[in-house]
């Protein structure tokens, strides 16, 4: 998600994103790390619940809701510091006692509001160069000594764009040296398992996010994130007069954006199953935004993310939820009994009912 979008807090202690992920006694089951069986095509659902404490609350309570375990979890560390990105103890302390698999989202080094594009692409090359080598073993062998080793790290996500500091645009051969040089000095790690996800943004952005491919060594999971956004004329805001009728054909004309657009989610599976990857789906979910660039409740949106996401043909190893709202007043939050989003909420539960049943 843009950092424009990330909780109240978050800048103060990084957002945690908790990922339900159906494990093979409920329906699903997701691929494990390096030395296991091989993976399977089943879909794996998750929610991001908050952070931290509160995230493994959250997630405990998401279980409840939607009658499913969540042995996974996906963190973003804060990027104001070295200290914060290579895994401070309030972060990985939760984690490690909960028990859960961890996807770490990490920037590749630290920034402050207001850094200029110079600045970044000065620390973004020095990565580039092996000169944060250290700093990634550090955070391999903290993951390593709390038996956290089969973590999943998800450096750089949405580089694509221009809301990061660690934006790729301009500088791919130094972002993709950066990602380079943070898989190869954390497999250096003894006693790792690692997986590295490698994460555009949904659509095109500023450039063609495969320029920026590190290479198939590098990468185990191919990501994309999927909201219900638009801002395509004739989309959303829905124009008036916003009969039923009007809205259910603009929620299609974006869906089929979103599907089948430039870069859009059929794009990523072919692009995924080329290179013998797959595919996840590290955030998604429904938009209320106060500029009124989001589908609202959209039960379809949720019909139609579920079934690509549990459709094996897709290969999608894993997908969670953006169960939370933004402190700019974006809402995406589904479980919680006030959520702005009725319809999709009872749309959601039935799926997931139907899911189970059918196991």
């Amino acid at each position: 998600m843009r950092e424009r979008k990330r909780l109240a807090g978050a800048a103060a202690g990084g957002a945690v994103c908790l990922a339900l992920l159906a494990a093979a006694d409920t329906w699903h089951s997701l691929p494990p790390g390096p030395g296991g069986p091989a993976p399977v095509s089943d879909v794996v659902l998750g929610a991001y619940t908050g952070p931290a404490v509160k995230g493994t609350a959250g997630l405990d309570a998401w279980q409840r809701w939607s009658g499913t375990r969540a042995p996974y979890a996906i963190d973003f560390a804060a990027g104001d510091s070295w200290a914060n990105i290579t895994g401070p103890d309030w972060q990985l302390d939760p984690w490690q006692a909960s028990g859960r698999r961890l996807i770490y989202s990490m920037p590749m080094f630290p920034h402050r509001p207001g850094d200029s594009h110079r600045i970044t692409g000065t620390r973004q090359a020095a990565c580039a160069s092996g000169g944060y080598d250290d700093r990634w073993a550090e955070l391999g062998r903290r993951l390593v000594a709390r038996r956290m080793a089969t973590t999943i790290l998800r450096p750089g996500w949405e580089f694509d764009g221009s809301w990061y500091p660690w934006s790729a645009y301009g500088r791919q051969e130094s972002h993709v040296g950066c990602f380079r040089r943070i898989v190869t000095a954390m497999r250096r790690v003894p006693g790792q398992l690692f997986q590295f996800l490698w994460n555009p943004g949904l659509g095109m952005q500023q450039f063609p996010a495969e320029q920026a491919y590190p290479g198939d060594e590098y990468v185990d999971f191919i990501g994309v994130d999927v909201y219900d956004t638009s801002w395509a004329a004739g989309t959303y805001p829905c124009p008036a007069p916003a009969t039923p009728a009007r809205r259910e054909a603009v929620a299609t004309t974006v869906w089929s954006t979103i599907s089948d657009g430039e870069r859009g989610l059929r794009f990523w599976v072919r692009f995924a199953k080329e290179r013998g990857k797959r595919l996840a789906l590290p955030e998604w979910g429904l938009s209320q935004r106060a500029d009124g660039h989001g589908g609202g409740d959209n039960p379809r949106f949720i019909e139609r993310m579920i079934q690509f996401i549990r459709d094996p043909a897709n290969g999608v190893a894993f997908a969670m939820y953006f169960d939370a709202d933004s402190d700019l007043g974006d809402s995406h939050r589904l479980s919680h009994p006030g959520s702005p989003f009725p319809a999709s909420r009872s749309t959601f539960r039935r799926l997931m009912k139907q899911a189970l049943a059918s196991r």
